[in-house]
């Protein structure tokens, strides 16, 4: 990694730290800030567009929850937009409720520098529904806030891409409703899918 990536890197890690115990509002605003910086191209090669546009990928744990699928539209070489969707039945450890998610995670994605291992930064939100069967609990929408510190595997000229990292979670309501609960909530993820 070049020293500007670097020094990037530990920018913005310094800033997330400073910034996680306070409002969620203000984690959104100044995550935002730092991950449209890396955006910006660091040298003309970095303006080039990518060969492959396109991923779509299966996520474990991550920022869809227990699994989803994906698809990320690179908008510059640096800068990608990524939608997914997830459903799944989770049980309860204290009763007999079986209770149903849909997650549609959506991402701003930042992954500077060139060639096959790369850091990525993201930010976003995770719309979903939670359903409780057998009229046990509540049921209902819920909006979170997620990001994503990582590690990416994108070997140039191959279609092969794979993905983990740190992924909190930022969940608003009481613990009936939220996701996965009422405030921050640490996570890690991984991926694997293909380019295209």
């Amino acid at each position: 990694m070049n020293a500007t990536v670097t020094t990037s890197i530990r920018v913005a890690l310094s800033v997330w730290s400073a910034v996680t115990m306070q409002c969620p509002v203000r984690i959104l605003a100044c995550t935002s800030i730092v991950l449209l910086a890396f955006a910006l191209p660091a040298d003309a090669q970095d303006a080039t567009a990518p060969a492959r546009h396109n991923a779509a990928y299966f996520e474990f744990l991550g920022n869809g929850g227990v699994f989803s699928i994906n698809y990320e539209r690179a908008v510059t070489p640096s800068l990608r937009l990524r939608v997914g969707v997830a459903s799944w039945t989770a049980q309860s450890f204290w009763s007999d409720a079986e209770t149903q998610f849909e997650t549609f995670p959506l991402m701003l994605h930042v992954i500077p520098g060139r060639g096959a291992h790369r850091f990525e930064a993201a930010i976003g939100v995770l719309p979903g529904h939670r359903g409780r069967q057998r009229d046990v609990g509540e049921s209902g929408g819920f909006v979170s806030l997620t990001g994503l510190i990582g590690y990416r595997y994108e070997p140039p000229g191959r279609r092969f891409v794979f993905r983990s990292g740190v992924t909190p979670f930022y969940g608003f309501g009481d613990s009936a409703t939220a996701y996965p609960d009422e405030g921050f909530l640490p996570s890690v993820g991984f991926s694997f899918g293909a380019r295209f």
